[in-house]
């Protein structure tokens, strides 16, 4: 019985291993989304080669509804309207996975602070 109890412990350490592995994988693309600001400045966008139908990549300044800053670069298909604000969807590993324009009005007020009020 000593013989055999090692090829089933491998076993089982490679089937944590895996789920370990599947659970990472699955919070890094599924994981819970996060919620940045941030405002448009053309100034701060550069062409790229075009990669499933992306052609620009902003590197801009962003803020959570805290306030607190941070930097961001996420690609899109076309130049977005300059001073422009865009609540932009994160993940964790993936970052930005969507955006969508807000008004200042629906704006938490200290990302409205962060970001000036245009």
């Amino acid at each position: 019985m000593h013989g055999r109890s090692k090829p089933l412990i491998a076993l089982v350490i490679a089937a944590v291993i895996v789920a370990a592995l599947a659970s990472a994988a699955g919070w890094a693309f599924y994981g819970e989304s996060g919620r940045i600001y941030t405002r448009i400045d053309n100034a701060q966008v550069s062409p790229i080669e075009p990669r499933a139908g992306m052609k620009y990549e902003y590197q801009l300044e962003a803020v959570d509804t805290n306030g607190t800053r941070s930097e961001v670069s996420f690609q899109t298909e076309r130049e977005l309207r300059d001073g422009a604000y865009l609540e932009l969807e994160t993940k964790p590993l993936r970052g930005v996975v969507a955006w969508e324009e807000r008004t200042p009005e629906e704006l938490p007020s200290a990302v409205l602070d962060a970001l000036g009020k245009g």
